[in-house]
Parts: C-alpha cells; sequence; structure tokens
C-alpha cells in the first residue's frame, strides 16, 4: 500500500473542507488530542496546523489491526 499526502499539514479550515467536519468538531478534537498540531510558540498568532501525516499513519495502523482481526 503506497498513501500520498500533498502536504504534512493543514489549516483546521482545509481539514474541515476535506474531511466535511466543521471548525468547531475539528477544534475539539485537537482538544481532546485526537488530533496532533504542529507546535507553536506560546503567544503566537499563527494558523493551528493538523498533522495529516500523524492522521495517515494512524489510518494505516487502525486498517491493519482490522485485517488481522478478520483473519482470525
Amino acid at each position: 500500500m503506497q498513501i500520498t499526502i500533498d502536504t504534512p499539514y493543514v489549516t483546521v479550515g482545509e481539514y474541515a473542507r476535506r474531511s466535511g467536519q466543521s471548525d468547531s468538531a475539528i477544534r475539539r478534537e485537537i482538544e481532546l488530542g485526537r488530533y496532533i498540531i504542529r507546535p507553536k510558540v506560546e503567544g503566537s498568532k499563527s494558523a493551528v496546523l493538523i498533522n495529516l501525516v500523524h492522521l495517515a499513519m494512524e489510518a494505516a495502523e487502525q486498517s491493519e489491526r482490522v485485517r488481522k482481526a478478520a483473519q482470525q
């Protein structure tokens, strides 16, 4: 399997567009630690950037677990 990611990070707005989730749902997931974001310097006003590499790795691991469970 090969997964291609066009960029390692996306803004909350772009991830909302791609995933179909609302900005508020995504921000809630970030607060709960389900989405990893690029570290920011405290007080920085830079955009929150979601780590797509981590999400792709998580999806691949989940797929592998499901596949193995189905074979048992």
